[in-house]
């Protein structure tokens, strides 16, 4: 690496969270190991892998190029696009064995006559909007719409599932969601429908809710070791790190700036630390004066405006740290952390876009030589 920024992803502490996780729901419910987006940002192939040897044997992505990479990785097991798919490529379905999520009729008929032409019979996952207001039909017509389905030869009904929006904040509005997938179930089930799979239960789900566990569980970023929102302390534990390295230090006299916009004016002498990472790299711009780093196992703060390379940290009256020394973004070192969720709270966002929005330019480095 010529320049000093990369990510580190504790393959290890990743088995250890889905122990956790598994056993938080006893065995009562299959998991489907969340690893959209690069496994929100630690890395699709290596993840998968590491979880696969941990007995995972299904998995949802957020498309189908995703899909496609892990059964070129020679993946076996299934895999579930948690999005929506325009229908002209639903040949990619039949071809690699990937399951659909369905939303709309006309998507089911084109898989079903491609599906047919295989000679095969392609199972699909229905998702059902009750609440979210994003993807599926929505519960009070998801009746007819599934009776619809139901008709078609070449496809198998075998999942069913539905969405939280605000499983942090309103339990209310969450067990009325549970509730009505329930009475879509039921409703259903009279009609001789039934499905293989239900599911409803993301990370907070799975934490918050055990009525929405159902057979069948998606969990996301607490699989990584983030919490999504303030939860119950599970034990999970992050997985990954990101560092950079000092490039500059100089010395700086009170009254001058640091910075884009001037947004820093030292108001003493002070000694001042330029670090290779920026927001392309997707250490936000928000971070901007309210960020902290660790150095030598001190925390220092960042001031001035995040740069699209660099950032700017104060050391104060420390002229000791020098070029190359390591610097901790997220992780930590022996007395000290700096977490996803800290950032996102500082950056007035959500431990999600942390993690995900790091660039996959930036090297991974993983903790099992296997990989």
């Amino acid at each position: 690496m010529i320049r000093p920024l990369w990510v580190e992803v504790d393959l290890e502490a990743l088995s250890r969270n889905l122990e956790i996780l598994e056993k938080r729901i006893e065995g009562k419910a299959r998991i489907v190991a969340t690893i959209k987006q690069f496994a929100y940002g630690h890395g699709l192939l290596p993840v998968s892998k590491q979880l696969a040897l941990n007995g995972i044997d299904w998995f949802g992505v957020g498309s189908v190029e995703e899909a496609i990479a892990l059964r070129e990785d020679d993946y076996k097991g299934s895999i579930l696009v948690l999005s929506s798919v325009l229908k002209k490529f639903v040949s990619y379905f039949i071809h690699y064995n990937i399951i659909p999520t369905v939303v709309d009729a006309e998507f089911a008929r084109a898989l079903d006559r491609e599906a047919a032409k295989s000679k095969r019979v392609a199972p699909v996952h229905v998702k059902v909007d009750t609440g979210m207001g994003r993807l599926g039909a929505y519960y009070k017509d998801a009746e007819s719409f599934i009776g619809e389905l139901s008709g078609l030869k070449n496809i198998s009904l075998e999942g069913i599932y539905t969405h939280f929006p605000v499983a942090d904040t309103d339990s209310d509005f969450t067990n009325h969601q549970i509730e009505a997938f329930n009475g879509l179930l039921k409703s259903l089930s009279a009609r001789q429908i039934g499905f293989k799979y239900r599911h409803c239960a993301n990370s907070i789900g799975i934490l918050n809710y055990p009525d929405s566990h159902f057979n069948m569980v998606r969990p996301g970023l607490i699989l990584y070791g983030v919490y999504p929102t303030p939860l119950e302390e599970i034990g999970v534990e992050p997985v990954l790190s990101l560092k950079s390295r000092v490039i500059f230090v100089k010395k700086i006299e009170k009254g001058m700036s640091v910075g884009y916009g001037r947004t820093f004016i030292a108001e003493k002498d002070r000694f001042v630390a330029t670090v290779a990472v920026g927001y392309a790299d997707g250490y936000p711009w928000s971070l901007s004066n309210k960020a902290k780093v660790i150095i030598r196992d001190k925390i220092y703060r960042v001031i001035g405006r995040v740069c699209m390379d660099h950032i700017m940290v104060d050391l104060g009256d420390d002229g000791n740290i020098s070029q190359g020394e390591e610097v901790v973004l997220i992780g930590k070192s022996e007395r000290n952390s700096i977490t996803a969720e800290q950032l996102a709270d500082w950056a007035g966002t959500i431990p999600y876009e942390i993690v995900s929005c790091l660039s996959l330019k930036i090297p991974r480095l993983y903790s099992d030589s296997l990989l």
